[in-house]
């Protein structure tokens, strides 16, 4: 008798062999459970393991489709800022990414509690978010999911930060404006489980991690003035960042006393 682990094997030569396409739902659990002539607890099994893998993804209430497979190389995203006629951007490999799909209007809300303490807010206060879904031109899913937390008291003094369109530049070119002192920002990367949002919006199946782009906007090098959160699927992504050398790793190096 078949396991689970030997029907995960085959749907995999199958996917491999181009007999669904990338992007399009494979056959219902009682079509597999025929196909591969095992129990429908074997199949459902294999399919949730492939899904946990990261070879499937599941959309609730439509189906389970095959992951399109890895660009290659997997994206390297770098760690400087950059600006042309649009205003600032953070990664030249995404430099003509946009939106992608409906627009998605400001709202008020709780930020995570990490984003809350590095605004300066209590866990429970409101924040303006604003989120978007970004990706190549011609992309008709998402490759990113972002993120702006802006502190309250600062949309209360400029008001457009919560409005659909900021004009030229975006909410960066507002608050430099509206300050007349230039942003500087700071950048961590972390990983967690994703959430079921971001396991459909991105096509990822429930075992792979999303890697995280945490950005800090400072005034003055202590004002925080918003924190952006981006989001992407951790196997397709890597970060590149050059290394410098303290004082104490110098070449050549001084000579023994």
């Amino acid at each position: 008798m078949a396991s689970y682990r030997d029907v995960a094997e085959l749907i995999r030569q199958d996917v491999a062999a181009g007999t669904w396409a990338a992007d399009r739902p494979i056959p219902g659990i009682d079509k597999l459970r025929d196909r591969y002539g095992v129990a429908r607890e074997t199949a459902h099994r294999a399919v949730k393991a492939l899904v946990a893998e990261g070879l499937l993804y599941s959309i609730p209430r439509r189906g389970t489709y095959i992951r399109p497979p890895l660009p290659a190389p997997t994206r390297i995203r770098d760690r400087q800022a950059y600006r042309d006629e649009i205003g600032y951007f953070f990664d030249l490999g995404a430099q003509d990414w946009r939106a992608v799909g409906p627009a998605i209007p400001p709202q008020v809300g709780v930020p995570p509690s990490d984003v809350a303490d590095v605004l300066g807010v209590a866990r429970k206060d409101h924040v303006m978010v604003r989120d978007r879904a970004i990706g190549p031109p011609d992309a008709d899913l998402p490759e990113q999911l972002a993120t702006s937390y802006l502190p309250m008291p600062l949309v209360g003094q400029l008001p457009i930060l919560g409005a659909p369109n900021t004009g030229p530049g975006g909410i960066y070119d507002r608050i430099e404006e509206h300050f007349g002192k230039a942003i500087e920002w700071e950048e961590t990367v972390s990983a967690r489980p994703a959430t079921a949002h971001e396991q459909q919006a991105l096509r990822i199946g429930s075992g792979l991690p999303v890697l995280i782009i945490t950005r800090t906007s400072r005034i003055d090098d202590h004002q925080v003035v918003e924190v952006n959160q981006t989001r992407m699927a951790a196997d397709r992504y890597s970060v590149s960042y050059g290394v410098r050398r303290s004082e104490s790793a110098v070449f050549p190096r001084p000579s023994a006393a």
